[in-house]
C-alpha cells in the first residue's frame, strides 16, 4: 500500500477520537478572548512584549550572559592558546563503543530536542565569509591520513550585528535569525515569505506532498543543503538534516491540518485566515505543553524548572549565546549510529534500519517508506548517554575516502564557542553563580574523563565550556551536570515567563486541561499508523509512567504488584489507572500535579518485587503532597535521604513532597534518616517487631508500635511514641515529646548542646514514661525527692488530661495518613 493510501486510511481511523479535544479547546479560547482574531502572535515574534516589541523577535542579538573572552577582547577567536578543537575532540570526545543512557531515555530525547532547538534559535554563517577553520593534527587517521600537516576542517564565522565588535566595551554580538519564542516557527516559519509559501490559503491548511509528506521547495527558498526542489520545505531551513527530524516536521504539519479540518467542520462561517491562525495557536500550545510537561522533566529531572506564576513583561525571552552555542548542543552526545525502523509489532520493517550517516538530507527515504517505521523505532531505541563522548558517525563523517574532507560535530561545537567569544568553563560557572572548580577531579568522578581532560588542557581555567559541561557528573535524577542544568533552566524559564502568548497565560478552564494532557504519543498516533506507543515516548517501554490527570479530582494513588502486574490504582475509586506486566517493568515513574494535593503510596509488594531501577515519584509544585513507603514483612533495612528512600536496596527517588511516611511492617526493621536534613515532615512507623528507628535533623514523628523498639529522635522537635513493648526512647536536641506505652520503657532526653543526658527509667504501667520537652525534664535527684515526698512526678506519670492530649495527637497523625486510603 502506498504511503498516500496508508495515510487516507489512517486519517479516517484517528479523526473521531481526537475531534472533541481540540475543537473544544479552541472554543474555550474564543470565550476568553471574545473574538478568535484578537491579538494573534506575529510570525516574526515582534509585538509579543507590548513594552519592548522587539524582544524575542527575528534578528535580535543573542544574550551575552557570560564574560566575553575574545582573543583581543573585541572579536577574534577565543582560546588562542588552547589546543586545536580537533585535537581536543580526538582526546576527550572520541567514543569507541555504545554507551546507552542509564535513565531509560529513548531517541525522542534528541529528536524532540533538535526539533525544539530549530524552533528557538538559528545563527547562520556571516555574509563576509570570515573563516574560522579548524586545524587538523598531523597524521589524523580520518582527516590527514598521509601526514601532510596541511589539512583543516572548514568553518565560516557566524552572522553578527555589525554595529558591534568596535571595541572592548562593545564586543561582537551574534544574532538569532529566527524567533526566540517556542511558537511553532519550526512549522510555520519566522518571516512572511516563508510562512506564505507553506500555506495553501484554502481551509486554513498547510501544503503537503504525495503521501502527506512535507511540500517540496519548488520556488527555491533558502534551505540547508541547498535550494534544490528535491528537498522538503518547512518552517525551519534545517528540516532535511536527518530523516528522524523530517519525520517530526511531517507529524506536526499533519497535526495542524487535522485541527484545521475539524475547525472548518465545526465553524463553516470561518474563513481561511481564521482557521489557520486558530490552528496555529493550538499547535503552539501543544508544543509548549509537551516540551515542559514531558521533554524537560525527562532531561533535567522533575521539578528542575519552577512552577509557572504568570507572564512577566520584565523577563527577556531572548536566547542566550552560551545556551545556543554550547549547552543546547548536548544532543550530539545522545546520537546512536543507527536509526531503527520498526513495525508496530516491534519487528524490523521491510526497509530495514538505517545508518545515521546515511540518513542526512535524504527525503527520498521518506518518499519510499513514509515516516511510521522511524517514529515507531525512535520509541524503542535507547539514546546514548549524555556525556563527553560523541559517536564516530558525526565526529568522523567523511565526504569521501580519508583525507577527502568531512566534518566533526564535536570540533565544530568547540570552535563555534571560540568564534562567539564564549567564556571558558570555569568563568561560565562563576558567571552563573556557581563556584569555580580548582581541579579536574571536581568536574568528573570518572578517572578516564579526568585523564583525557588533563591530556589536552594545562589548567581547569582553559577548558572550553561545551567540553566542560558535558564532562560534569550528572545532577541526581537528571541527565545533565550542574552547569548545564543551570543554563538550561535559566533559558527555558525565561522562554516561558517572557512569552505573552504562553499557553497557560491565554488558555483556561477545560481548554487548558486538555492541552496539558496532550502528549507527544497522542500527536504521533493520531497523525500516523503508529500504534501502542508507551504513554511517555521519552522513556522506553520498560518504564511504567503515569502522570496524575489534572482534572480537579482528588487522588490517592496506590502503586502495587498484583497478579503479575505492576499497577497504579486510585484508592478512592478503586480504579486501576495504569498497569504493565511486572516481568517487563524496570522502573516506575509517577508524576503528581502542581498546586493540588496528591497522596502516593508505594506498596510493600513493589519493594518485595524489587523493580530493577526502582521508583521515581514527583509530587509537584505546591503544598500538601504526601508520599508513603511501605516496608516488607521481612526484616527491612530502610535508609531515608533527602531525595531517596532505600528499602533493602530498592531505590525510591522522590521530590516535591511535603510529607514522607515510612512504614516498617512486621519484621525486625532498621529504619534510619541518620540525622540528615530532609526538608519534609517525616513520619516513621515501626510496625510489629523489634525495630530500631533513627530520625532526621528535622521535626519528626516516630512511632515504634508493637515490639521492643529503640527510637532515637536526634535533632529537631520530635514526637516519639514507643507503643507496646519494652522500648528504649532517646530524645535529642530540641523540644521533644516522648510517650512510652505498655511495657518497661527506658526514656532518655539528650541535650547535645549542653553535653548532658537526662533519663527516666519507666515502671511497668499502661503508658510507661512521658517527657513533654527539654524544659520539662527534671534531674534524677529531684524526681527521687518528689517520689519520697509522695508526690507523683509529671515526668514519670502524666495526668489523664496530658495522656488524652498525646493520644489525640497520635490519632490525628494516623488519621491524616490513612483518611484517603
Amino acid at each position: 500500500m502506498s504511503p498516500w493510501n496508508q495515510f487516507a486510511r489512517r486519517r479516517n481511523c484517528h479523526q473521531n477520537q481526537s475531534q472533541f479535544l481540540n475543537v473544544e479547546a479552541c472554543e474555550q479560547r474564543m470565550l476568553l478572548s471574545g473574538n478568535p482574531m484578537i491579538d494573534i502572535a506575529s510570525i516574526d515574534g515582534s509585538g509579543n512584549n507590548l513594552e519592548d516589541p522587539s524582544l524575542g523577535s527575528v534578528g535580535e542579538q543573542l544574550l551575552r550572559l557570560t564574560t566575553a573572552e575574545y582573543g583581543d577582547g573585541i572579536s577574534t577567536l577565543a582560546g588562542e592558546d588552547r589546543p586545536s578543537a580537533r585535537e581536543i575532540s580526538n582526546a576527550v570526545v572520541s567514543q569507541s563503543e555504545s554507551i546507552t543512557n542509564d535513565r531509560h531515555l529513548t531517541d525522542y530525547i534528541w529528536i524532540w530536542g533538535q526539533f525544539i532547538d530549530h524552533d528557538i534559535d538559528l545563527t547562520e554563517g556571516g555574509s563576509l565569509g570570515e573563516e574560522a577553520n579548524i586545524d587538523v593534527p598531523i597524521g589524523d587517521p580520518f582527516f590527514d591520513p598521509y601526514g601532510t600537516g596541511t589539512q583543516s576542517i572548514g568553518l565560516t564565522r557566524s552572522h553578527y550585528d555589525e554595529s558591534t565588535g568596535t571595541g572592548v566595551d562593545n564586543p561582537r554580538q551574534q544574532v538569532n535569525d529566527i524567533t526566540a519564542f517556542l511558537d511553532g516557527s519550526v512549522i510555520y516559519g519566522s518571516d512572511e515569505e516563508r510562512a506564505a509559501e507553506l500555506r495553501t490559503f484554502s481551509d486554513g491548511k498547510l501544503k503537503t506532498s504525495a503521501g502527506d509528506l512535507l511540500p517540496f521547495n519548488e520556488n527555491g527558498l533558502p534551505n540547508a543543503g541547498g535550494t534544490s526542489s528535491s528537498l522538503f520545505l518547512a518552517g525551519d531551513v534545517r528540516a532535511n538534516e536527518n530523516i528522524a527530524l523530517t519525520s517530526m516536521h511531517t507529524i506536526w504539519v499533519r497535526e495542524h491540518n487535522r485541527i484545521a479540518e475539524e475547525l472548518g467542520q465545526k465553524h463553516p462561517d470561518w474563513n481561511d485566515e481564521e482557521i489557520y491562525q486558530q490552528a496555529r495557536s493550538l499547535v503552539r500550545a501543544e508544543l509548549q505543553a509537551i516540551t515542559y510537561n514531558e521533554f524537560l522533566p525527562a532531561l533535567l529531572g522533575h521539578g528542575a524548572i519552577g512552577a509557572y506564576t504568570g507572564y512577566d513583561a520584565g523577563v527577556n525571552p531572548g536566547i542566550a549565546n552560551v545556551f545556543s552555542t554550547a549547552a543546547y548542543r548536548l544532543g550530539h552526545s545522545l546520537l546512536s549510529p543507527e536509526l531503527l525502523r520498526l513495525n508496530s509489532d516491534g519487528r524490523v520493517a521491510d526497509e530495514g534500519n538505517i545508518a545515521l550517516q546515511n540518513a542526512f538530507f535524504r527525503p527520498d527515504q521518506l518518499q519510499a517508506t513514509g515516516v511510521d517505521s522511524l517514529l515507531q523505532g525512535a520509541a524503542a531505541q535507547l539514546a546514548q548517554e549524555l556525556d563527553n563522548y560523541v559517536i564516530d558517525d558525526v565526529r568522523n563523517f567523511l565526504f569521501g575516502p580519508p583525507g577527502a574532507g568531512g566534518f566533526d560535530l564535536a570540533s565544530l561545537n568547540i570552535q563555534r564557542g571560540r568564534d562567539h567569544g564564549l567564556a571558558d568553563y570555569n568563568q561560565t560557572r562563576v558567571d552563573f553563580g556557581l563556584s569555580a572548580v580548582s581541579s579536574f577531579e571536581e568536574i568528573s568522578s570518572n578517572p578516564d574523563v579526568v585523564a583525557a581532560l588533563m591530556s589536552v588542557y594545562d589548567s581547569v581555567d582553559e577548558i572550553d565550556v561545551w567540553v566542560g559541561m558535558l564532562a560534569e557528573d550528572h545532577v541526581a535524577g537528571s541527565s545533565v551536570g550542574e552547569l548545564m542544568q543551570v543554563v538550561l533552566v535559566d533559558q527555558f524559564t525565561r522562554l516561558r515567563d517572557g512569552d505573552r502568548f504562553w499557553y497557560q497565560n491565554i488558555l483556561g478552564g477545560q481548554a487548558l486541561k486538555q492541552v496539558e494532557q496532550t502528549t507527544l504519543a497522542d500527536v504521533i498516533e493520531r497523525n500516523s499508523d503508529v500504534e501502542n506507543l508507551q504513554a511517555n515516548v521519552f522513556y522506553e517501554a520498560s518504564v511504567l509512567y503515569f502522570k496524575v490527570p489534572d482534572n480537579g479530582r482528588h487522588y490517592s494513588l496506590h502503586v502495587r504488584v498484583d497478579r503479575g502486574n505492576v499497577e497504579i490504582m486510585d484508592r478512592f475509586s478503586r480504579q486501576v489507572l495504569a498497569s504493565q506486566s511486572a516481568e517487563t517493568v524496570e522502573q516506575v515513574i509517577i508524576v503528581g500535579r502542581d498546586g493540588q494535593r496528591d497522596l502516593i503510596i508505594i506498596d510493600e509488594s513493589v519493594n518485595q518485587k524489587q523493580v530493577s531501577d526502582g521508583v521515581v515519584a514527583w509530587g509537584g509544585h505546591g503544598v500538601g503532597d504526601s508520599l508513603t513507603v511501605e516496608g516488607t514483612r521481612q526484616n527491612d533495612r530502610i535508609e531515608i535521604h533527602s531525595d531517596e528512600v532505600d528499602v533493602n536496596g530498592q531505590r525510591l527517588k522522590y521530590a516535591g513532597f511535603e510529607q514522607v511516611n515510612v512504614m516498617g511492617g512486621s519484621g525486625n526493621d532498621r529504619i534510619s534518616a541518620g540525622g540528615r536534613y530532609l526538608n519534609v515532615t517525616l513520619n516513621i512507623y515501626g510496625g510489629h517487631g523489634n525495630d530500631k528507628i533513627t530520625g532526621s535533623s528535622g521535626n519528626d514523628r516516630l512511632f515504634g508500635e508493637a515490639g521492643n523498639d529503640r527510637i532515637e529522635g536526634l535533632a529537631g522537635n520530635d514526637l516519639i511514641v514507643g507503643g507496646s513493648g519494652n522500648d528504649y526512647l532517646l530524645g535529642g536536641e530540641g523540644r521533644d515529646r516522648i510517650i512510652g506505652g505498655p511495657g518497661r520503657d527506658s526514656i532518655e532526653q539528650e541535650d547535645r548542646k549542653a553535653a548532658k543526658k537526662k533519663s527516666a527509667n519507666g515502671n511497668p504501667g499502661r503508658f510507661g514514661s512521658v517527657l513533654s520537652s527539654n524544659n520539662d525534664v527534671k534531674n534524677h535527684n529531684d524526681r527521687r525527692k518528689n517520689e519520697e515526698k509522695g508526690r507523683t512526678s509529671s515526668l514519670m506519670k502524666p495526668s489523664s488530661k496530658t495522656l488524652d492530649q498525646f493520644e489525640q495527637l497520635g490519632a490525628a497523625v494516623l488519621k491524616n495518613l490513612f483518611q484517603h486510603s
